[in-house]
């Protein structure tokens, strides 16, 4: 606690004084006071912190949004939601051993229809798991944990619960996988190593990198996976050029771990012609600009860009004006449902409304 009070006043003591509407000289006096490429004197998330509340208060000076007051005339475009319903991998005792599975509404146009649908499949999708005698619990933060340690299973349920939902699979609904390949790698053994899949089959399950990607190109020709995130290892930057080559034409190669926020990890990703698209959450780049800099770089460079939540997110709706000023493609916030979700979704829909991109859902979700 002292230490963290010590920072905070050497952080107040540079900024006091300076024109808060000036982000970049705020943001530059931070990194330099803090005088690490990693953040680690000052750390990230606390200035990361400091920088959004200069931005807030910026806004409220001159009595603006704030996704208004960073994005400007730019600023009017509502990224798609990628909601997960499976919470796997690292993250819980059961089900698959990727991290995540997310339905993308891609046949939806508005930002309101898109979260009515994913809410509309994730409903049924536990209901028809319950039937089916498939034992599913909620996860903290939103998304399902499910006793089915078979990645093909959960994806066929996810089928059977859009078209009982209305929706075409594969037209109105894609699916997004977040691997965490990382979590599953081991570096002794040079392999990535699918624990739950090798209980399910009673047998060790081990794959090399190109036994990884001809893993995923299986299940995308089996399933209409429009996006991956973290396909493998963070530092396998050879398996990473190897795979965008081979699958980067048809579908989003997210790197999110691969990155980590940090704009040489990009520069290199784009050098090697590694992934497609990069995730980014609040607080790993240290500031706005930073976070401004790294998605101007990948934009550029022709990469996607999206923003994603991280564990125990609060309901401040930082976030979704984030994803608004800066354009970002794609939001991963979770599930609907929980108070620092539902708050995320609520602020967008409320600057849909705004930019007068608002259909006949209207309100809020409750």
């Amino acid at each position: 606690v002292s230490l963290q009070r010590n920072r905070s006043l050497t952080v107040a003591q540079e900024l006091i004084g300076k024109n808060v509407l000036d982000q970049q000289e705020i943001d530059s006096t931070m990194i330099r006071l803090d005088g690490t490429e990693d953040k680690s004197v000052l750390g990230a998330a606390a200035l990361f912190s400091v920088s959004a509340a200069a931005a807030s208060a910026a806004a409220a000076a001159l009595g603006i949004p704030l996704y208004r007051y960073l994005g400007g005339a730019h600023a009017k475009s509502i990224p798609m939601p990628a909601v997960p319903v499976i919470r796997g991998g690292k993250t819980g005792e059961d089900g698959s051993d990727v991290r995540g599975i997310l339905i993308v509404p891609t046949g939806r146009d508005t930002f309101c229809g898109q979260i009515s649908a994913c809410i509309e499949i994730g409903c049924v999708f536990r209901h028809i798991a319950l039937v089916r005698g498939i034992s599913v619990c909620e996860k903290a933060g939103g998304g399902y944990v499910t006793e089915s340690s078979d990645i093909r299973e959960v994806l066929r349920l996810l089928r059977a619960a859009a078209e009982q939902a209305g929706y075409r699979w594969g037209r109105d609904v894609t699916v997004a996988l977040d691997a965490a390949a990382s979590n599953l790698y081991d570096p002794v053994g040079k392999c990535y190593r699918f624990t739950a899949e090798g209980v399910l089959k009673g047998r060790e399950i081990c794959r090399n990198t190109r036994e990884m990607i001809s893993y995923y190109e299986e299940l995308a020709a089996e399933f209409p996976i429009c996006s991956i995130a973290d396909a493998l290892d963070q530092e396998d930057w050879e398996g990473w050029g190897e795979l965008t080559e081979r699958m980067g034409r048809r579908m989003q190669l997210v790197g999110g771990d691969l990155f980590g926020g940090n704009l040489k990890r990009l520069e290199k990703g784009i050098r090697l012609g590694a992934a497609n698209a990069v995730s980014v959450r609040t607080g790993q780049t240290g500031t706005l600009t930073g976070m401004a800099d790294l998605l101007k770089a990948a934009r550029e460079a022709g990469y996607g860009v999206l923003l994603a939540d991280q564990e125990g997110e609060t309901a401040d709706t930082l976030q979704a004006d984030l994803a608004v000023a800066y354009g970002v493609s794609q939001i991963r916030f979770g599930a609907p449902g929980y108070a620092g979700n539902t708050e995320k979704y609520n602020q967008l829909l409320r600057i849909c409304e705004r930019l007068g991109k608002s259909d006949e859902c209207g309100g809020e979700i409750c």
